[in-house]
This record gives C-alpha cells, sequence and structure tokens, in this order.
C-alpha cells in the first residue's frame, strides 16, 4: 500500500512538471514568434523623447495571428514618469489590443541629467560631479547595483 501512494506521488510530480515544462515551452514559443515594426518603433520613440521622456525607448512587433505587442525600455526619475511613458505611448497608438510589456526602470538620478542640459555650467566641464557623463555613470552603477539587466541598444538615449 506505502509503495503504490510513492509511486502515485511520483508519477503526479511528474505530470506536474510535465505540464509546467509545457507551459514555459509555449510561452517562450510564443515570444518568439513576433517580429519587430521598426518603423512604428523608432516612431514612437521619438515621439516620447520629444515628450520630455528622453531615456525611454519602445518596440513595438506584431504576431503572424495578429497579436501585437509594445515593449518600453529605459529609465524615467519616478513613478509618475514611468506612467507617463504607458499613458502617452498607449494614447499615441489608439489601440486597446496592444499587450503592454514595461521594462522601464526608476532611477531618481535621471532627473540630475536633466537638468545638466548641453551647455550648462555642470555639463561644460567632464570631470564635475554633475556633468552628463558623471551622472550618467553614477545612473548605471546605481542600476546594475540593484540586479538590472544592461540597457537597450536601440539609438540615442539623450537628446
Amino acid at each position: 500500500m506505502r509503495q503504490r501512494q510513492m509511486h502515485l506521488t511520483a508519477r503526479a510530480t511528474a505530470v506536474v512538471a510535465a505540464i509546467i515544462m509545457m507551459v514555459a515551452t509555449c510561452a517562450v514559443a510564443r515570444a518568439q514568434n513576433y517580429v519587430i515594426d521598426q518603423g512604428a518603433s523608432d516612431a514612437l520613440t521619438r515621439y516620447l523623447h520629444l515628450k520630455s521622456l528622453p531615456m525611454v525607448t519602445a518596440e513595438f512587433s506584431t504576431s503572424p495571428g495578429g497579436g501585437k505587442q509594445l515593449t518600453l525600455t529605459g529609465f524615467v526619475a519616478t513613478q509618475f514618469g514611468r506612467h507617463e511613458a504607458e499613458r502617452i505611448a498607449t494614447a499615441y497608438l489608439n489601440d486597446p489590443s496592444v499587450n503592454m510589456v514595461d521594462q522601464i526602470l526608476i532611477d531618481p538620478h535621471v532627473e540630475d541629467m536633466r537638468t545638466a542640459a548641453p551647455g550648462s555650467p555642470a555639463a561644460a566641464g567632464s570631470q564635475s560631479p554633475n556633468s552628463p557623463n558623471q551622472l550618467w555613470n553614477k545612473t548605471m552603477q546605481g542600476i546594475y547595483k540593484n540586479g538590472a539587466q544592461n540597457p537597450p541598444a536601440s539609438g540615442p538615449m539623450l537628446p
């Protein structure tokens, strides 16, 4: 009797593991079927930059079955900035069927970068602790320290 229970438990565990593997495999396969629409991605990224979100990028993709996905990546200084990026992107696309994937990271140093605009005294010397290069490095170090992934490699991120 006890052997039978152990056998049933082992079979149930194997079935559950197989189901988990199938679900994970299907999710990965589904994600890999999306094709990036580079024109729409670039246009929305430029629009976000014009709307005071210079470190946010957009990647719009579609699946052969007609599914649409928008992935937002980059950096903002506050949660408000993150919500604003989502709101602006949603309004720009004007399509409620688009699946939104928000990978925007929040880092307060991004705001420091905005105030160090080109031509300002802070931007004049690259050795200044508030220069854009120093602020960028400080932001990236903070992000990497907190376990984030590499920034997106699409186009210039600063205005």
